[in-house]
């Protein structure tokens, strides 16, 4: 966190709103680094190369500040930053200016601001400046882990890649199963523990072999430090007969971001949720829409998403082991982003019913009230995949997207402009 000011206005001044905003931040965040309030060109442009590999927060102290935190910014060579300011002391205004100036020069940029730096408002606004700023931080420059059937990078890599200027770094499923019998067996033993724990609809015949995947891929999750995995699931399933749909449940309920078919969209929805809410969000299919209502339907979810889970078929293979429940919130956003890493679109839902209720469907299923004509989501839909998130996040959503340098749109508007 980088904080400016103009000695214009006092160092007493900007010294004492410097530690008040420092006083807020610690109190979410403690890794946190933070530069010395900077003055002058000089000192913008040397600690701009100190610190340019960071995520970065610039801070307007005071007015006058405008073309120190563009220098900053510059120098850095920063394509996506957050700014912050507040009601005293043209703060505010230089903020705005330089946030203006930077967006023309291509930066993707959002600004938060409070008017008060003593009042509890402006406390809150940091907190979700905090998240915001972790959320996209968790997606730039990230290092993810994909199960695929060969080792060869599938295009959608490349673009994911790209996109975040991240490393995506592939392992052939073959070469996960080679591992299986030699894994770790504190965590097939925690594993197991879990799901004594879950009521088994089917027999338990191969359970201790999904524990070992488990172990296996939380072990190399933890030894190559990566930040989250998608697994190619299908091609697993069809060759050992068993689903990863468990194991994926239990990591993503552990904070270890797991998506199922390969699928590195969702994994950017999911990664997001848990920087937003604490918890992975649910990868869920656009199965069918009617009136105003959506039904979502996937067989895995984290299990802290749901109650009274429950172990079942796998829904099209009919092979072991899937999971249902009911959702434990009433409100969720829905989001969904397009293939090519463009656009993110979110809407809210209200949960009507959930559980297993078909059995034409993925095993956990839901039914939500989108409060708009539903039917023309599959019209305008970018993406199958839809990551559900508890809680309205959308105007939080909207400035993830702006700072990832992604399109984002409402349902609500998409659908009234084809009306």
């Amino acid at each position: 966190m980088a904080s400016f000011a103009s000695k214009l206005h006092g160092e007493s001044y900007y010294s004492s709103i410097y530690e008040k905003i420092r006083e807020y931040v610690t109190r979410v965040e403690t890794n946190i680094e933070f530069t010395p309030v900077l003055t002058s060109e000089d000192e913008a442009r040397e600690t701009a190369l100190k610190y340019k590999d960071m995520y970065p927060i610039l801070v307007a102290l005071t007015g006058g500040t405008s073309a120190l935190m563009q220098k900053f910014a510059q120098v850095a060579n920063y394509e996506s930053l957050i700014i912050f300011g507040h009601g005293e002391h043209n703060s505010l205004p230089s903020a705005i200016s330089a946030r203006s100036k930077l967006d023309i020069n291509g930066a993707w940029t959002w600004l938060f601001h409070c008017k008060n730096i003593d009042s509890i408002n402006c406390f809150i606004e940091i907190q979700r400046m905090l998240r915001i700023a972790r959320s996209v931080s968790s997606i730039l420059n990230s290092k993810i882990l994909l199960i695929n059937p060969n080792e060869e990078k599938p295009e959608q890599a490349d673009d994911f890649e790209s996109k975040f200027n991240a490393t995506v770094e592939v392992i052939s499923m073959d070469k996960v199963a080679s591992k299986l019998e030699s894994a770790r067996k504190d965590l097939v033993d925690h594993f197991l523990t879990k799901f004594d724990e879950v009521n088994f609809k089917i027999h338990k015949d191969g359970l201790i072999n999904v524990a070992r995947f488990y172990a296996v891929v939380k072990s190399i999750i933890e030894e190559g430090e990566y930040d989250a995995v998608a697994v190619n699931c299908f091609p697993y399933l069809m060759k050992y007969k068993l689903t990863p749909c468990l194991a994926l449940a239990l990591l993503n309920s552990e904070g270890l971001i797991a998506a199922c078919e390969g699928d590195l969209l969702s994994l950017v929805l999911m990664m997001i949720s848990k920087s937003l809410t604490g918890v992975s969000g649910w990868i869920a299919n656009a199965t069918a829409f009617e009136g105003e209502k959506a039904y979502f339907s996937h067989c895995t979810i984290a299990l802290n998403m749901v109650n009274n889970p429950m172990v079942v078929s796998h829904f099209e293979s009919g092979q072991p082991f899937s999971i249902t429940g009911t959702l434990t919130n009433n409100v969720y956003t829905i989001t969904s982003l397009s293939p090519d890493y463009s656009i993110l679109v979110s809407g809210l839902g209200r949960v009507i019913t959930s559980g297993l209720l078909y059995g034409s469907m993925c095993r956990t299923q839901a039914i939500l009230d989108l409060g708009l004509q539903a039917e023309k989501i599959p019209v305008i839909a970018v993406s199958n995949h839809h990551v559900l998130i508890p809680g309205d996040v959308r105007e939080d959503l909207k400035a993830v997207a702006t700072l990832l340098g992604l399109e984002y749109l409402e349902y609500n508007d998409v659908v009234e402009s084809t009306a």
